[in-house]
């Protein structure tokens, strides 16, 4: 079963704290972003993540905004429910962008990466920010897969999405990108993180923090 919650930025208490208790064998965590465990090799993210490793369910994170991106690519990309990661632990893998994940029976799209919501955006595109390659991959994979997926995982919002519940927060090039995905696919679930609440916009499009969903 998959189940989806919102960023953690290195936090393994206030992870634990959340509802995944109920996580079995054979489970998915998927994280929508700043998963902060990679991020300075320090002696209490090491432990960190030895902790999660030894977790009985699977940990899928996609990036957000705040990662160390030249570390999380240091590690092996491999083989991953029919598409790739990079893998941090035999049970921990970053989900790359533009992806089509098939986890059991769903059909999982994910395009992590994204901007701070109340910064400007910086002149040149920081690592952070999907590249016009990753982004073109994103939509050739999409339409292989006849514009349908089941489950959407993004850090970012949409731009209509993100300024319906904030008015204030900055939109960039990704949200509107995410815009015409949002207009050009079908899906039955959107989860994004990166506003940092739990609401959901639609029966459709949920925007995650702290708490867990269990995809049906």
């Amino acid at each position: 079963m998959i189940y989806v919650t919102g960023d953690v930025h290195g936090d393994y208490d206030g992870l634990m704290d959340r509802q995944i208790s109920k996580l079995k064998k054979g489970d998915q965590l998927i994280i929508t972003g700043d998963f902060g465990f990679v991020w300075d090799n320090s002696k209490n993210e090491l432990n960190n993540l030895k902790k999660l490793s030894k977790k009985k369910y699977e940990i899928l994170f996609v990036e957000g905004a705040h990662e160390n991106f030249e570390k999380l690519r240091e590690y092996p990309e491999v083989d991953l429910y029919q598409g790739k990661g990079y893998r941090i632990a035999s049970n921990i893998y970053c989900l790359k962008r533009g992806e089509i994940y098939m986890i059991g029976s769903k059909s999982v799209f994910t395009l992590g990466g994204g901007l701070p919501p109340y910064e400007d955006e910086p002149r040149e595109s920081p690592p952070s920010m999907p590249t016009d390659d990753e982004m073109q991959y994103a939509v050739e994979n999409i339409q292989h897969h006849h514009r349908h997926v089941d489950l959407i995982v993004t850090h970012e919002a949409p731009a209509s999405v993100k300024r319906m519940i904030d008015r204030s927060a900055t939109v960039n090039d990704l949200n509107m990108f995410l815009d015409t995905v949002m207009k050009n696919t079908r899906y039955d679930k959107w989860f994004f993180g990166a506003l940092h609440q739990d609401r959901a916009v639609s029966d459709k499009l949920i925007c995650v923090f702290e708490d867990v969903h269990k995809v049906e």
